[in-house]
């Protein structure tokens, strides 16, 4: 099973357990319980307009998020920074934490949940502070002081040169054209989900394969086409795609521009067999029919 959509025509709603928490917050849900076979993942893109706040709260999952514009002040377990467009970090489970802006312009980012949250008509898995407001100064982190915990940011010299895919659980050469960045995983604490930067040079392909866990992409710069379930697409910056587990897909770039996008993937991939091609076991079906 796949979905695809278009965050630019979506709209952005106050989430109904912020109401009474958040000034000038909301977002746009694009993947979440509402999509069939969508079991792990939560993606959104959240806005704070000038002057807004989200007050102290706590999740049971864990919530992962890259800044697209803006500037904005994030209380993390008790210490306050000031982030920007390209840092990212990790709530894990039960930490403290709370956002303001202070600028004059909405600060933008794109949010990924897991274990998915659950549909309002269960139980709650949201919980604000009854003293909770939003931090009011914070500094830049010092991202080479190792006691700076669950945040990162990225810049384009961290991508490796294009090849082929190096990734743990796999192993061949059916994706090659590629430049991948991890920004969250089991190194920043994450216990659920990854979410990393993703290139694609003209003539990069991702073969047809599948997983067995959820993923997203959400869809930065450039286009390509996807095949999803065997249906073809044309993609492009403002898009994303869900692909469920043992749902198939692959990625061809076959334009004069590199593709660039931020995937997620729930749960964690394991460390063998986190891929599966069905050319190569056809290939293999070739061999054993021979004898």
């Amino acid at each position: 099973m796949h979905h695809v959509g278009n965050y630019d025509k979506a709209s952005f709603e106050v989430p109904a357990t912020y109401e009474k928490y958040s000034q000038g917050y909301s977002r746009v849900t694009m993947v979440d319980h509402n999509i069939p076979g969508a079991v792990h993942t939560g993606l959104g893109v959240c806005k704070l307009d000038a002057g807004g706040s989200i007050n102290k709260h706590v999740h049971f999952y864990e919530e992962a998020f890259y800044i697209l514009e803006g500037q904005v002040l994030v209380s993390i377990d008790g210490h306050d920074y000031r982030l920007g467009a390209d840092d990212y970090g990790i709530f894990q489970a039960t930490v403290p934490h709370a956002w303001r802006n202070l600028g004059n312009q909405p600060v933008r980012w794109l949010d990924m949940l897991s274990p998915q949250p659950k549909p309002a008509s269960q139980e709650r898995d949201t919980f604000f502070f009854k003293e909770g407001d939003a931090p009011t100064t914070g500094n830049r982190p010092d991202f080479r002081d190792p006691t700076t915990r669950y945040l990162g940011h990225f810049d384009n010299s961290q991508m490796p040169p294009h090849s082929q895919l190096q990734m743990d659980g796999y192993r061949g050469s059916n994706i090659f054209g590629i430049s991948l960045k991890m920004l969250v995983d089991k190194m920043l604490g994450a216990q659920h989900l990854t979410l990393f930067m993703v290139e694609f040079q003209p003539g990069g392909e991702g073969n047809i394969h599948d997983h067995p866990f959820e993923e997203t992409y959400f869809f930065l710069s450039g286009e390509a086409e996807a095949i999803l379930d065997g249906q073809t697409y044309h993609v492009k910056a403002g898009d994303y795609v869900w692909t469920s587990v043992g749902g198939t897909h692959g990625f061809f770039n076959k334009g004069t521009v590199p593709m660039r996008w931020i995937e997620t993937q729930t749960p964690q991939p394991p460390n063998q067999q986190a891929f599966r091609f069905p050319a190569d076991w056809a290939y293999l079906a070739t061999k054993l029919e021979m004898w």
